[in-house]
């Protein structure tokens, strides 16, 4: 039986995050207690009458069988990496509601609910999100923008630091211009700008802290993507304490595996789709944490 069956970025839509977390976690899959490992692009899921398989490739024992087809309740885990092409996004996600939830490290309904910024402020853990306002009004934005004071706009369900803007609400023509830009596009967060000095990014494994690094921004745009540097860092036990709470709250959410922004007490960013913690803190510590989060979710 398919031990871990990862469904995970299509050839067309792949992104580095992804890439480089895939291959760790892969990699150790296959070395733990020997588990046999099925990986399937998204865009191979597919249905026959009420079952749903999945076309793609298996590992095991170093020998790798291409063009496999899996019954994917077959899986004792199946992990989601990636959201896979847009326009058949949210066909894919029916298709895999219908599997038991309890099997995802992810499950489906966080990825189509939860996934997008503002969707966490109605959830337990708004109480550690810096002041919030989501919408796709500019005029509404607006108007919150011009009570004054330092703003972040960035896209609801927006990645790797891409359309963020720091807004100051004494600068209407700026503002104003930024915000028929940006809403146009669909929801943007305005949130009240809080202190990042110590921004930290976490890797949260079902109720689990595995670990953080420290960012230092260049910019109000915390996303290494985005130009901030990755560092060695030692989290203080109150603010290890605090992450502690919070991946409580997104287990309970069905969210087992994110890395989240923190800048104590800011709970800023939950990345459950394209982490990429992994690799990083491999880089900058020489440690492999992958075999950890296996522990965390298998023993």
């Amino acid at each position: 039986m398919v031990a871990i069956a990862f469904l995970v970025a299509d050839p067309e839509a792949s992104n580095l995050n992804c890439e480089r977390s895939e291959s760790l976690l892969i990699r150790a899959c296959l070395a733990h207690r020997n588990k046999i490992v099925f990986c399937a692009p998204h865009n191979e899921i597919y249905t026959v009458g009420s079952t749903v398989w999945a076309r793609g490739w298996s590992q095991h024992q170093g020998l790798r069988r291409n063009d496999v087809d899996l019954r994917l309740k077959e899986a004792e885990l199946l992990w989601v990496l990636g959201l896979g092409i847009r326009n058949s996004f949210l066909d894919r996600m029916q298709l895999l509601r219908s599997l038991d939830q309890s099997n995802f490290v992810n499950g489906v309904d966080a990825f189509v609910y939860l996934h997008a910024k503002h969707a966490l402020l109605q959830t337990s853990l708004t109480r550690y999100h810096p002041y919030s306002i989501a919408s796709d009004d500019p005029n509404l934005l607006s108007e919150h923008l011009a009570k004054g004071g330092d703003w972040i706009l960035k896209p609801a369900a927006g990645s790797f630091g891409r359309s963020v803007f720091l807004l100051a609400g004494k600068e209407q023509s700026y503002r104003r211009a930024l915000l028929d830009l940006g809403t146009s596009k669909g929801f943007f967060l305005l949130q009240k700008k809080v202190d990042t000095t110590h921004e930290k990014r976490w890797l949260v494994v079902n109720n689990r802290v595995i670990g953080a690094y420290g960012k230092k921004l260049t910019s109000h745009r915390g996303n290494l993507h985005s130009g901030s540097t990755p560092f060695v860092t030692e989290p203080s036990r109150e603010e290890h304490s605090h992450v502690e709470e919070i991946a409580i709250h997104l287990s309970d959410m069905g969210i087992r595996y994110a890395a989240i922004d923190v800048a104590h007490p800011y709970l800023l960013d939950v990345n459950l789709a394209n982490p990429g913690w992994l690799s990083t803190y491999r880089e900058l510590t020489g440690r492999d944490m992958s075999p950890q989060v296996l522990s965390a979710l298998l023993d």
